[in-house]
């Protein structure tokens, strides 16, 4: 075996030993991630991968929160999820809070999904839904998964209004999804059932992800939900900035 070989062999083996899989071309859903004191703070990204009744998403989460010019709370996030007939039968993510990882892993098991954190393993029921908002899966949920921890609460979908909004000359029909979980949280779709825009509250501080793009490339106009007040800056720096 030629030098060249048997490195590309080597690379092979430590890809298959480390878990990772070849990327793969599915379509890309960027969000701005924006704090009510801080600003636009990161990005948040998901790539879906659909193919009759199999959708693989992967998500993508950078975030820096800077105080004066220095890093006071920085989060990064790397998540796997399979679908099967509208099942998650697999995910995997590993988050990364202030040089922190937090790993949690899950597999359909039967009638169950089973769930390992850092605080143990348990078996859910088999529709559970992670907290990641890319389709109608995460509004209709009756159960969901903190795609951080692995904890898992009940979901309520408090209510949807039909709401118009305008965006560089142009009326777009939006629905808003209001659910509560742990936290409260709000998704706005568009009339193809595209998350232009969620929202989720840490310790009473909404945090806002908007949809910069279309998978086409198209820039997607509207600039997101009006944001209220932040609260107190003293408890700005949250723990948490995942959805």
């Amino acid at each position: 075996m030629s030098r060249l070989s048997s490195l590309l062999a080597f690379a092979a083996l430590i890809t298959v030993c480390a878990g990772f899989r070849p990327a793969f071309a599915g379509d890309v859903y960027e969000y701005r991630v924006e704090h009510p004191l801080y600003g636009d703070i990161g990005t948040y990204t998901n790539i879906v991968d659909k193919s009759g009744a199999e959708a693989d998403v992967e998500t993508k989460l950078n975030i820096s929160v800077k105080l004066l010019g220095m890093v006071v709370h920085r989060e990064e996030a790397e998540r796997h999820e399979l679908w099967q007939n509208d099942r998650l039968t697999l995910f995997r993510s590993v988050t990364t809070v202030n040089g922190q990882p937090l790993t949690v892993a899950g597999e359909a098991r039967g009638n169950t999904f089973v769930i390992t954190s850092p605080t143990g393993t348990i078996d859910v029921p088999a529709d559970i839904r992670p907290s990641n908002p890319w389709s109608l899966n995460f509004v209709n949920a009756g159960l969901v998964m903190s795609t951080k921890s692995g904890r898992v609460f009940k979901a309520h979908l408090d209510g949807v209004k039909d709401m118009v909004v305008t965006a560089d000359g142009k009326t777009e029909r939006l629905r808003e999804f209001d659910i509560t979980t742990d936290k409260h949280q709000s998704v706005w779709m568009d009339d193809h059932n595209v998350p232009v825009a969620f929202r989720t509250e840490e310790n009473g501080t909404p945090i806002d992800f908007v949809l910069m793009r279309y998978p086409s490339g198209e820039p997607q106009p509207w600039k997101g939900p009006e944001r209220p007040a932040a609260a107190n800056p003293a408890q700005q720096t949250a723990s948490s900035l995942s959805p």
